[in-house]
């Protein structure tokens, strides 16, 4: 009898927590979606590096980190809209992360 009573608070005090974590898992109903802007030189063979953020928003979850983490994946065309080639000059990247 004491051992069922035991168990039996021990199946209730876990399921407020069950719950709890059952809420995470839903889905909000409008992501967020938070932008780093990031200053890079393209390579020689269109891959960025030396990589800084220039701004991002919010400024509070790390997007620019986030972002800096990311764009050594990032090869660019070397021909920019006026023809000319990129190598070996800075350009703006707007990286855009979506957050659910």
């Amino acid at each position: 009898m004491i051992a069922s009573l035991a168990l039996a608070a021990a199946v209730f005090a876990a399921a407020p927590q069950a719950e709890a974590r059952t809420d995470l898992l839903k889905p909000v109903s409008e992501p967020r979606i938070a932008v780093a802007i990031l200053n890079c030189l393209v390579k020689n063979d269109g891959y960025l590096t030396a990589c800084t953020v220039q701004d991002e928003t919010p400024n509070d979850l790390g997007v620019g980190q986030a972002a800096l983490s990311m764009v050594s994946q990032v090869q660019v065309d070397l021909l920019g809209p006026d023809g000319k080639s990129r190598a070996g000059s800075y350009i703006q990247v707007p990286v855009r992360i979506r957050i659910r």
